[in-house]
């Protein structure tokens, strides 16, 4: 099994239409942070996510977020408090910032390897074959589709190749999921944040299959 921590989906304007994360303990979208900001800046130590009320108290100690049912995502034009606040709370880089500093390896790597490989295209896209890259914490796995849409799913080192996952997330969950939505849009001219609860669900679940969860001390 897989240790899956987040995932990004950026859409042909290099914008990140979509985030989730299931194995991630500091993370900027933490509700611990937001509970935090919640008491010392609002002065209150509660507030609503879902139908369930969380506290400071219970929100103090770390834990992986694939404990969750519902995972976290992003972007989205939700006004709910726990949006609010967690957008507001203090963290070492801003998660829009996060996705720009990730967009930014991606595109960087994948342009030196389609230079090195003699495929640079002025048309763009992918045909060096970037597919990966590891650190000493974290393998970074890259799929473009043929549309422009391109995905980055971040895993323990130990996993090799998720180019058939990436490639099954596209095909068979976001194509049916929002591609094929009556209700999304596709704006040629802007970005807009993929909010379908059924590509939401769906990608859990999928996710949820492949994945072990994070061990928190």
């Amino acid at each position: 099994m897989v240790v899956v921590y987040n995932i990004y989906i950026f859409d042909r304007h290099c914008e990140c239409i979509f985030y989730s994360e299931w194995n991630r303990i500091n993370s900027p979208l933490s509700v611990a942070a937001a509970a935090a900001t919640l008491e010392g800046v609002h002065g209150n130590k509660e507030f609503q996510r879902g139908n369930q009320v969380l506290t400071s108290d219970n929100l103090a100690s770390p834990r992986s977020s694939f404990d969750q049912q519902a995972p976290l995502v992003w972007p989205t034009t939700a006004t709910s408090t726990a949006h609010r606040i967690a957008s507001e709370s203090p963290r070492n880089v801003a998660m829009e910032e996060e996705a720009k500093l990730v967009y930014g390896v991606v595109f960087s790597t994948r342009n030196i390897i389609n230079k090195l490989s003699s495929k640079d295209s002025p048309q763009g896209g992918n045909p060096g074959g970037f597919m990966s890259l590891a650190t000493n914490t974290y393998r970074l796995h890259y799929y473009e589709a043929p549309t422009g849409v391109k995905f980055v799913l971040n895993t323990d080192t130990a996993t090799s190749s998720m180019q058939p996952v990436l490639e099954m997330i596209y095909r068979n969950i976001y194509v049916e999921y929002v591609v094929k939505n009556p209700l999304f849009r596709i704006d040629p001219t802007k970005s807009i944040p993929i909010e379908n609860d059924f590509f939401r669900a769906v990608l859990n679940n999928y996710i949820r299959e492949i994945s072990s969860p994070l061990s928190v001390a």
